[in-house]
């Protein structure tokens, strides 16, 4: 089947772009159905955890992948900067060091949030992300598509065991994905020979870039964990699941956005490198119209998806979900509009762009989150997101079209 399908792809595209549909094929295959598993695990965890315990299980997750992200410096996702031309090992060396300490950090953060042995093993988190982006930037989706596949598998397998012992609690939640992403250690025993790229990136373009990359990517997710830890302050943990459960039904939302967002950017640097416009163009285009209609399909079906994802006792409070899908799809529109900063290393214009977004978030919350409850929190994430979009539709996207100009 994979055969016919290439030589299909090869006649209306050439043998590089084809190659290109075939690894998105690939790899959207093993996207979804790692996605899937994931989604079967959100769905024990929603319908076995009481309101309490779940508002507690989703503030701990996101604090602490949080951390994992502010830690690591992100230093990983400079891969798919750099390993344009194969494994940079200077990067590569780098990674591994701010990774153990970031390691060491987390391992002592989870138990003092937690006060629980179980929990020392989500902080591997960390070397499941690494992993993820080497392959991905090097295009070995095989290897992405088996990784996630197996620690989703070996999670939801060990939850199920909790269940039949009824042994669903937020810290053994944390426990089974952990024992997931342990896997990934057994991925640095690589017996294919890589190709290597010798290129030295000092600790400051390295760190130039990253860093403020990394701020966006902390402002973005403070996005949420402000709002929950707003909820939180200003309600109690019952208020905080009605909204949490809207963030994690999202997740059917995200794995669509979530893979057209990873693997947009390892075409578009390689591309805009040998100034294929038209391209990128057509790629853009099809990304968003494809997003735009997932979009409307999830709104029409929004009860649906929540009760196939075990929330049916939330679902009065289903159109706080509407809300945030609105805001997935321009997330999704800023970072399509957005990715040249990367590739121009002006990662802190991108910096600049989510603080403002953040200030923005904070005071609409801050204004109006007591007055008019937690439908604000929804709100607040949408009109940061079209914000943050415009801005960078203003001067990213405008950017690139002066530069691509320039080169013609």
């Amino acid at each position: 089947m994979k055969f016919k399908l290439f030589r299909f792809v090869l006649t209306k595209l050439s043998k590089d772009k084809a190659r290109y549909f075939i690894d998105f094929i690939v790899f959207g295959i093993g996207f979804f159905m790692s996605t899937g598993i994931a989604l079967c695990i959100s769905i024990i965890v929603n319908k076995n955890m009481n309101k309490e315990e779940l508002g507690l299980y989703n503030y701990n997750k996101s604090l602490l992948e949080f951390a994992a992200y502010a830690s690591s410096l992100l230093l990983y996702r400079g891969y798919l900067r750099f390993n344009i031309t194969g494994n940079n090992i200077s990067l590569f060396n780098k990674v591994k060091f701010v990774n153990f300490i970031a390691f060491v950090f987390l391992e002592i953060l989870a138990y003092y949030l937690t006060r629980s042995y179980w929990a020392l093993l989500f902080p591997f988190f960390i070397f499941y992300e690494e992993r993820l982006y080497f392959f991905r930037s090097l295009m070995i989706v095989k290897k992405v598509n088996f990784l996630k596949i197996s620690s989703s598998l070996l999670s939801l397998s060990l939850l199920l065991i909790f269940l039949h012992f009824n042994f669903i609690e937020p810290n053994f939640v944390l426990f089974a994905y952990g024992l997931g992403f342990i896997l990934a250690l057994l991925f640095y025993f690589n017996k294919k020979k890589i190709k290597k790229d010798f290129e030295i990136i000092t600790w400051r373009k390295i760190l130039f870039y990253s860093l403020p990359g990394l701020g966006a990517v902390i402002v973005r997710l403070s996005l949420d964990v402000s709002s929950q830890y707003l909820i939180k302050s200003e309600f109690d943990l019952i208020e905080l699941s009605k909204y949490a459960i809207a963030t994690r039904v999202l997740l059917s939302i995200k794995l669509f956005s979530s893979l057209l967002m990873m693997f947009f950017p390892i075409l578009y640097f390689r591309e805009i490198k040998i100034k294929n416009i038209n391209f990128i163009n057509r790629t853009r285009i099809m990304s968003l119209s494809l997003m735009l209609l997932i979009v409307i399909l999830s709104i029409i079906f929004r009860n649906q998806i929540y009760w196939l994802m075990g929330a049916s006792d939330y679902m009065e409070y289903s159109y706080m979900y509407s809300f945030l899908v609105i805001s997935e799809f321009f997330f999704v529109i800023a970072g399509l509009w957005g990715i040249y900063l990367s590739y121009a290393l002006k990662t802190h214009v991108t910096l600049l762009i989510y603080l403002l977004g953040a200030v923005f978030n904070i005071i609409i919350l801050g204004l109006f989150l007591p007055l008019y409850g937690i439908i604000v929190a929804p709100l607040s994430i949408l009109t940061t997101n079209i914000f943050m979009a415009t801005l960078m539709f203003i001067v990213s996207f405008r950017m690139e079209r002066k530069f691509l100009k320039s080169i013609l």
